[in-house]
């Protein structure tokens, strides 16, 4: 595939494809107030760039109707084939999959209403974000919405302390730096949109705090067992180590006297000019 692409972050083990569809489960909630201030109408026509398993395809689908198409676009054959299962079993007759990069869709130009990501731009640089976003203003008719959402993890924190959250927090996020991520880019997705030449922009962030039992309880040791090869080597964690920090930070996490701040989610909306 042409342009600045790299490659996925988190990899594409069976962990990690569940983690991202239990994910995306529990983001609905956001996700559909998001969609509720777009206002998007019966017949519409929306893109979801970078859908993973699901994505928004099935609320963009809820929303436009029989008469609407939602078209659903996954560089990664192994979740496309996961969205293409999960196109079926829902039922989404008015969903087309695209297997192709969010730097070159592959779309007609000028075309649909609605053009919406989340959870891509974290996992790339800076120049990728900007083409990506680029490409996403380009499928837009003019007064169009763009609408992306993102993670910032300013807020990522648990109370009362703990050693093998420190050490397994710390070493995650330099290793998914160094991968190429950006985990404050939430705060920013703002600015990128009017920079990338998107009107009227607004922003929300949401805030949580999972109890045990909910999954994004214990997101974080999912986010590590995605990426285990990333945080073992010399000057990081050893097998062991990082086996005994997880179990001692499960067990912290199923403590209901611990409290978890989860990541920040963060919207972004705005409009293609006329």
């Amino acid at each position: 595939m042409s342009s600045p692409t790299v490659p996925y972050v988190l990899g594409g083990t069976l962990s990690e494809r569940q983690r991202l569809a239990t994910q995306a489960q529990g983001l609905e909630e956001p996700a559909r107030w998001l969609l509720d201030q777009i206002a998007i109408k019966p017949g519409s026509r929306a893109v979801d760039v970078g859908c993973g398993p699901i994505g928004v395809i099935n609320l963009l689908s809820e929303r436009v109707g029989t008469d609407g198409l939602v078209v659903g676009v996954e560089r990664e054959p192994r979740f496309f084939e996961m969205a293409r299962t999960e196109q079926h079993k829902r039922g989404l007759r008015n969903v087309q999959l695209v297997n192709a990069d969010a730097v070159n869709t592959g779309l007609e130009k000028d075309s649909y209403d609605v053009v919406h990501e989340r959870l891509v731009l974290i996992n790339i640089p800076l120049a990728t974000q900007q083409a990506i976003l680029t490409e996403m203003l380009s499928l837009l008719k003019p007064g169009g919405t763009i609408a992306i959402e993102e993670f910032d993890f300013v807020s990522f924190a648990c109370d009362p302390d703990h050693p093998s959250w420190n050490i397994l927090f710390n070493t995650w996020c330099d290793a998914f730096n160094a991968a190429g991520g950006n985990l404050s880019i939430g705060r920013s997705l703002a600015r990128l949109l009017r920079a990338a030449g998107a009107e009227n922009v607004r922003m929300r962030a949401h805030a949580n705090l999972p109890q045990v039992g909910e999954y994004q309880r214990t997101h974080v040791l999912s986010l590590i067992e995605s990426t285990r090869e990333l945080m073992v080597g010399p000057g990081q964690l050893t097998e062991l180590e990082l086996s005994e920090h997880m179990a001692a930070l499960a067990k912290h996490l199923a403590d209901p006297a611990t409290t978890l701040i989860d990541r920040l989610v963060i919207q972004a909306w705005g409009t293609k000019p006329n």
